[in-house]
């Protein structure tokens, strides 16, 4: 450490202001390239918005309002409604999820017989060629079968609250 950054660190003791390792270090660096010193400035505070003359002894009647019960309840049906919408339709991906494992299992399954009977090697890869182009197919249709169900439920589950919000 330099002579000018240690007195530095004295003068800060001796202010009685903490000491901040990284101005110290940039002070040493400065000195080291030759850049000239640079003191810490804070930054600009912002100045206050205007105040509009009466607006603090009259705040709008809508924000500060208790919303009625009426209005709460309304809410809490429309969400039950919406969740309730969202869990049969999650009934139904989880189901169809699990006519796609079948169907997969039963392929497999398939196949595996297909190969044990096949005669020769050139049969069994001829057997495997057509599964996986199969398999591939219906696996792109149990992608779009979901995807199509997926967008239905969340259409079902948020329309509650959609009709919610345009009476609101």
């Amino acid at each position: 450490m330099t002579d000018q950054s240690k007195s530095q660190k004295q003068r800060k003791y001796q202010e009685n202001k903490p000491i901040d390792d990284r101005q110290v270090k940039n002070a040493v660096v400065s000195e080291a390239i030759g850049a000239p010193k640079r003191e810490h400035v804070a930054p600009p505070t912002p100045a206050p918005a205007p105040v509009r003359a009466g607006a603090a002894a009259s705040p709008q009647p809508g924000l500060l309002a208790k919303p009625s019960k009426h209005v709460i309840e309304s809410a809490v049906d429309t969400m039950e409604r919406s969740l309730k919408a969202a869990g049969q339709g999650t009934v139904a991906v989880n189901r169809k999820l699990i006519d796609i494992a079948r169907a997969n299992v039963a392929s497999g399954l398939d196949l595996a017989l297909d190969l044990a009977t096949a005669k020769n090697p050139i049969e069994m890869a001829r057997v495997q060629m057509a599964f996986w182009d199969e398999q591939m197919k219906a696996l792109a249709s149990q992608a779009q079968e979901l995807r199509t169900l997926s967008a239905e439920m969340v259409a079902q589950a948020s329309e509650p609250i959609s009709e919610h919000v345009k009476r609101s």
